[in-house]
């Protein structure tokens, strides 16, 4: 089975080759590495170059509308039967990860646990029972789309939905749940990942990142939005106290 792994990068000088590098050291043998770069001026396609005589990692180099479009035109270009995302920066979380997840791959969306790299330190984000899809998502969270395989054919007929300018992995995970796509949780540490500098990460945009999810919330399962809605207001004072103290906030 081929798997596509794919980066979307602008400007990834800094972080690019450390994620090159543990993509292209994974055992199993049988992927294509997508990276979608959006014409960067720094020395990004420099530092790709002498990894390009490895036919499985292709590089396509244009003016695009921003990251979500770019997702979108590494869906349309893959020739994986799976796709993987893996941001400039995030890593495997170790050489095996391909081999040990590709005997689950038998639903639309597999994914796996993740390392999520905070100012705090390192911490190990388990999605098992207790972090359930549908709580997720409620919880105004999703699954971590570095640990994420989805079927090919499911990322082309759904994408990204643009007008979420930073949500909308979690507007697709929650279309997914809405038509009751096929999910499988693998108990297997897919990806450390960058939650330091990510745009979703980034305090400045909790605002916007809360008022997307609830409107996705809203248009997919709005008795749950007018459900919650107050008690999760409730939560928000809160967590916007503890981020004017310089703590990240969810929900």
């Amino acid at each position: 089975m081929k798997l596509t792994v794919a980066t979307v990068c602008f400007n990834a000088e800094k972080t690019i080759e450390a994620t090159v590098k543990s993509v292209l050291r994974q055992t199993y043998r049988d992927i294509e590495y997508l990276i979608i770069d959006g014409k960067s001026t720094d020395r990004t396609l420099e530092l790709l170059r002498p990894y390009q005589a490895d036919d499985r990692l292709r590089v396509v180099s244009e003016k695009d509308n921003g990251l979500y479009d770019a997702m979108n035109k590494a869906a349309r270009l893959c020739r994986g039967e799976y796709i993987l995302y893996m941001n400039s920066g995030d890593l495997f979380a170790d050489e095996g990860v391909l081999t040990d997840v590709v005997p689950y791959l038998d639903a639309d969306i597999v994914y796996g646990d993740v390392v999520r790299i905070r100012r705090d330190g390192r911490h190990l984000e388990k999605y098992n029972k207790k972090h359930a899809v549908m709580r997720l998502l409620l919880m105004g969270r999703m699954i971590c789309h570095q640990s994420m395989f989805t079927r090919t054919t499911l990322m082309r007929a759904y994408r990204f939905n643009e007008q979420y300018t930073i949500t909308a992995d979690y507007d697709f995970v929650m279309r997914a749940q809405k038509n009751r796509r096929s999910m499988r949780y693998v108990d297997r540490t897919i990806a450390v990942v960058d939650n330091v500098e990510g745009i979703s990460s980034q305090i400045k945009n909790n605002d916007m990142m809360r008022r997307q999810d609830d409107q996705s919330l809203k248009e997919n399962f709005p008795v749950w939005y007018y459900s919650i809605k107050l008690p999760k207001a409730i939560v928000r004072v809160v967590k916007r106290r503890s981020e004017r103290k310089g703590t990240p906030g969810e929900g």
